[in-house]
């Protein structure tokens, strides 16, 4: 079983720069209006919350929030941001979920499954993603697409790794829903290496040569 967040130290002990490399994500905020739209008076599942990047607008819209996550750290920084008391934070593998069958509105799960390169392993999450989902509820899975810059830093197009989990989501009934052509925008080009390099290694930061970084994103969307 094989899951790069797990194998990560950096995702444990060094999340001040996940958050950092968080917020400079999607610069001009369109995940985060597209989550407003959807969110609204919903029981909503953030799988992978990490810091809590969309905590804020999730938290608002929804009539309930539910936030998981792998790391202790990343989660009590999610927790940290709370200002709804009613909200819901566990600490546990995607493939447990410690909820009821059929109880979550909308799951949002951003950046994650593609981090479980075992394919047996990741399949189990999403049917456990599946299973806690209401009959009329969805899936939003938001993630990386193949032609971008940000794709071409990270060596990602050379073995086509985001491409084939990308075909691995559309061949597990998820459709596009929306792409979004954003970037990132660190404070400092020395910012962005440091981040890079906690989070990649020190060859993937090498090659950044701006602290604008363009990024592309898919919008995955399952009905059940």
């Amino acid at each position: 079983m094989k899951n790069l967040l797990k194998e990560s130290s950096a995702y444990y002990d060094k999340n001040n720069y996940y958050e950092i490399f968080s917020i400079r994500e999607d610069a001009e905020g369109k995940v985060r209006n597209y989550l407003e739209n959807i969110s609204k008076d919903k029981i909503v599942l953030d799988a992978g919350c990490g810091t809590g990047k969309f905590l804020s607008v999730l938290e608002t819209k929804s009539k309930e929030y539910i936030g998981i996550d792998l790391s202790d750290k990343q989660l009590e920084r999610a927790i940290n941001k709370s200002k709804k008391g009613t909200s819901k934070f566990i600490c546990s593998n995607l493939s447990s979920i410690n909820l009821k069958d059929n109880s979550v509105d909308l799951i949002i799960s951003s950046w994650v499954l593609g981090t479980i390169t075992d394919l047996e392993e990741r399949n189990k999450c999403l049917n456990e993603l599946k299973r806690v989902l209401k009959e009329d509820g969805i899936i939003i899975l938001i993630e990386n697409d193949t032609d971008s810059e940000f794709e071409e830093i990270r060596n990602r197009n050379k073995d086509n790794r985001t491409k084939d989990y990308n075909k691995w989501i559309l061949l597990n009934s998820f459709i596009i829903d929306k792409q979004i052509d954003t970037y990132f925008e660190f404070k400092t080009l020395e910012e962005a290496k440091m981040c890079f390099e906690v989070i990649y290694g020190e060859e993937i930061a090498n090659k950044i040569k701006n602290k604008r970084i363009k990024h592309k994103i898919t919008i995955f969307k399952y009905n059940k």
